[in-house]
């Protein structure tokens, strides 16, 4: 039996788990990403909870497999200018390999997700696979023909970055415009709340929704549900940019299977995934294929980061 360490690291939170060779995660530990206030405290965070694992369980891990939100930079083991972090660079990598002593594989969150999927979930006979994450961004991983995509930097998946609105009417956190990211993630659903309130002062007169900056995406979907105007126009913007979105995947990658994941997502599938094969097929010219949530919920990212840490993706080496 092998033991690795994984780590998902999320914008939100850092989950840092002891996982075995048989898929098996045998505990986790979730801290808030944001405590840190340095990159070399967080690291030695981590390294200290997967210190803490092995001492508990009695093993010693063969090594270590993260997941980051990008953009990244895997030659040189860093995290460089990511939007939805604290730390805009982490030398994530080495401060993990000194720290620990032992091998790191590394590569973006949603990709190390796809890893879970194909590993582990949903994916595991499927040579043609796309993962796509919904949350406080939106990110992707991709398999082709068997092959993990990762392209000159590990970033050939940056879906959430895809131009869904040539008008560039919103502003996504990376600082450019018109992407699928700023519009329809956890993040850009409230942003595009606003937008629309804005642009119709009816909505804005009649809403239950609080248009401040601590408006939640959670609460965009409650006010849906409940009847809200203004939240039903904005999951309507949501749900066309997602067809596009998905439609963009299907065209430039032809999978025969897409799961989802991430908050966003798994918490609302009767309003984001319902229907949204029939949606996807206005806009896809190549057929589009099941999408359906990842059975993997919101472990999927620990899952791939475990595989990743047992070197099981050569794609993804240890270093």
């Amino acid at each position: 039996m092998k033991y690795a360490i994984a780590v998902d690291i999320g914008a939100t939170n850092t989950r840092v788990a002891l996982g075995n060779s048989e898929g098996e995660l045998l505990e986790i530990v979730v801290f808030s990403t944001w405590e840190a206030r340095s990159p070399e405290e967080y690291i030695a965070r981590i390294a200290r909870i997967a210190v803490e694992l092995e001492r508990k369980h009695g093993v010693k891990a063969a090594g270590v497999g993260v997941g980051s939100p990008g953009p990244l930079d895997m030659k040189k083991g860093e995290v460089v200018n990511a939007p939805n972090m604290p730390f805009r660079r982490i030398e994530l990598v080495r401060l993990l390999h000194e720290t620990l002593g032992r091998p790191v594989a590394f590569a973006n969150d949603a990709v190390t997700a796809a890893v879970g999927e194909k590993w582990w979930g949903l994916g595991r006979d499927r040579e043609n696979l796309v993962y796509v994450t919904i949350s406080t961004g939106i990110g992707g991983g991709v398999y082709v023909d068997g092959e993990l995509l990762l392209g000159k930097e590990g970033n050939a998946h940056e879906i959430g970055h895809m131009v869904v609105d040539f008008e560039g009417r919103l502003t996504c956190g990376c600082g450019k415009r018109g992407h699928w990211e700023a519009y329809s993630s956890g993040r850009g659903i409230p942003s595009l709340a606003r937008f629309l309130a804005n642009a119709e002062p009816s909505l804005r007169e009649e809403t239950s929704l609080r248009l401040g900056p601590e408006l939640t995406a959670k609460e965009v979907f409650d006010a849906f549900r409940s009847g809200d105007r203004l939240a039903r126009k904005v999951v309507e913007w949501v749900n066309r940019f997602n067809a596009c979105g998905f439609a963009n995947i299907v065209n430039a990658y032809d999978p025969e299977l897409i799961t989802v994941g991430g908050s966003v997502a798994l918490n609302n599938p009767d309003v984001l995934i319902e229907g949204l094969v029939s949606r996807v097929a206005e806009y896809a010219v190549n057929r589009v294929p099941e999408i359906t949530l990842t059975r993997l919920g919101p472990n999927v990212g620990l899952m791939g980061a475990l595989a990743l840490g047992l070197g099981l993706e050569k794609k993804v080496p240890l270093v």
